[in-house]
């Protein structure tokens, strides 16, 4: 995927988006692997209760690796327990772990209602999906950020 073209649209429990966009969560988990690449623009959504696009950040390196040593390279960082991170990977040789910066918390959180509005009714995703640049900035305007390059 070209970072320039397209934005990975990704899906998070409440907690873990909200620490994502404070940068106290770094790394995010993922049990299987997004074709996005360094630069990619991620859109941080917050799911249920909370229904709300929470901020931006960006990709900075994607990598693969058993539990263990996902664990061993990024522990805390991932804003889980090692019981947590197992627990989640289980019956998987490999997981995936995105690690991202530059996290940016929107003016105003989008809600559901105008996200659907922008994307269509299938938003937002179970897990992550990929959205077009022009649709990421149409987001980010409505949460009151700049533009950022289409």
């Amino acid at each position: 995927m070209d970072p320039s073209k397209q934005a990975l649209f990704l899906s998070l429990r409440p907690e873990f988006a909200e620490m994502i966009i404070a940068g106290e969560k770094t790394v995010e988990l993922r049990r299987i692997r997004p074709k996005a690449s360094a630069g990619t623009l991620v859109i941080v959504y917050a799911s249920s209760p909370v229904k709300k696009i929470l901020g931006t950040c960006i990709v900075k390196k994607i990598s693969t690796g058993t539990p263990k040593e996902i664990w061993n390279l990024h522990g805390v960082s991932t804003g889980v327990s090692w019981a947590t991170l197992a627990d989640y990977l289980r019956g998987k040789d490999h997981g995936v772990a995105i690690t991202v910066g530059s996290p940016a918390r929107f003016d105003v959180p989008v809600p559901l209602e105008k996200v659907r509005k922008c994307l269509g009714e299938s938003a937002p995703p179970q897990s992550f999906r990929y959205i077009r640049m022009a649709e990421a900035n149409r987001l980010i305007r409505i949460g009151g950020r700049n533009k950022l390059s289409a």
